[in-house]
């Protein structure tokens, strides 16, 4: 009986479905749209990040700061592949230009897979550096920096009764680094026992271990938070992204919604508006035999027809939208705004599909419960007057 009423009325069968459609079809691109811009962020930090890398900082408990000394490195050692402490300072250059100096172990290198572009790794001088690539660039254009030539550079110090000093070293620049496309282009590094000693450290800001996978990851950070140390990896940032690109791709979401409502209400009216057209049809069922739950169950049919095929359709446009948006909108943000390259703007999944076709569903058979119920409700007496 509903497949026969869409028969008789094909027409606004055709709008009801495109209202729905249309809602739906913005809903699909809305989520697949921000479902790309997700992945395409957690990718970059995958390319410009080790997932395999764990930072390892002083921690603070209650009873005051946990440091980092030989003895906590000697027990972190046990949880990674390699383990290397480290100490780092802030130092500015003669035309003011800051930069921080790492003193690292030779793993440092190993771990992060440093590769110089330049020079040669530094030897037995202890005033040897290594230059990131941006603070290499940086330092030749505004300093005259050359390989082999030495630099002076300021360390800020501060003495027992809290006043500022500034101790001037030299320092020989070696060789300077490939990009990597993170904070290592605007670093230095020297070797770690000079390093300590120019800033007579007891204890080291930090300490990067590596692990054999990913997967060793989380287990390790939870070692190193019970000996009172605080701990980040390149999960945090794409954790961080999932957070933000959830809440986003939400937001959209519930924008773009709005045009379901339309479609809703289309629903609703189409649904009233067929009550009293058949309330002849009605009065008769009643007559011979039909019971509310019958009559409600028929035009809940009609509802759920509705909903599937306007779920289908919206899908199908969904996908049309998706491609537009991810032909239109990636060339546009490759040009005009200068971002690398991008395959996919847009990113669909058979969970966003399958979402699509249930909203629709729900959509329509709400939009019919009041319709329904009043069509079951009808008095077949006054229904058969009509006849």
């Amino acid at each position: 009986m509903a497949i026969r009423q869409f028969r008789l009325k094909k027409f606004r069968t055709l709008l009801i479905l495109l209202g729905i459609a249309v809602g739906v079809a913005t809903v699909v691109a809305v989520v697949s749209l921000g479902e790309g811009l997700r992945i395409n962020a957690i990718e970059e930090i995958q390319k410009s990040r080790d997932l395999t890398l764990i930072e390892v900082s002083p921690g603070f408990r209650e009873n005051g700061l946990v440091l980092i000394s030989d003895s906590k490195i000697e027990e972190i050692k046990e949880y990674g592949e390699i383990v290397c402490p480290y100490v780092k300072d802030a130092y500015v250059s003669p035309s003011g230009t800051y930069f921080e100096i790492f003193g690292a172990q030779e793993g440092y290198r190993t771990a992060n897979e440093l590769e110089l572009a330049e020079g040669s790794w530094y030897d037995s001088g202890e005033n040897q550096i290594i230059l990131g690539s941006d603070l290499w660039e940086k330092l030749e254009k505004i300093d005259g920096a050359r390989i082999g030539t030495p630099i002076t550079a300021r360390l800020r110090l501060y003495g027992e009764d809290g006043k500022p000093l500034d101790k001037e070293i030299s320092f020989i620049p070696v060789g300077y680094l490939k990009p990597s496309g993170n904070e290592i282009d605007s670093r230095a590094f020297m070797r770690l026992e000079y390093a300590k000693g120019l800033s007579k450290k007891e204890y080291y800001d930090g300490a990067l271990i590596k692990v054999e996978s990913s997967s060793l990851v989380h287990e390790t950070r939870e070692k190193i938070d019970k000996l009172g140390l605080s701990s980040s990896s390149a999960q945090d940032e794409i954790d961080s992204v999932n957070r933000i690109m959830n809440g986003v791709t939400l937001v959209l979401a519930f924008f773009s919604s709005i045009s379901l409502l339309v479609g809703g209400l289309m629903v609703v009216n189409t649904m009233v508006v067929s009550v009293y057209e058949r309330t002849r049809e009605i009065g008769i069922s009643k007559a011979i035999g039909a019971s509310e739950s019958d009559i409600l169950r028929m035009f809940l049919a009609e509802c759920l027809f509705i909903g599937a095929l306007g779920g289908v359709l919206g899908d199908f446009l969904g996908v049309l939208f998706s491609t537009f948006i991810d032909k239109i909108g990636r060339a546009l943000l490759m040009s005009r705004l200068d971002v690398g390259n991008i395959e996919h703007l847009t990113a669909l999944n058979f969970e966003i599909l399958g979402a699509g076709i249930l909203i629709s569903l729900l959509v329509s058979v709400v939009s019919g419960l009041y319709p329904a119920w009043r069509a079951s409700k009808l008095d077949p007496v006054s229904a058969l007057r009509q006849l």
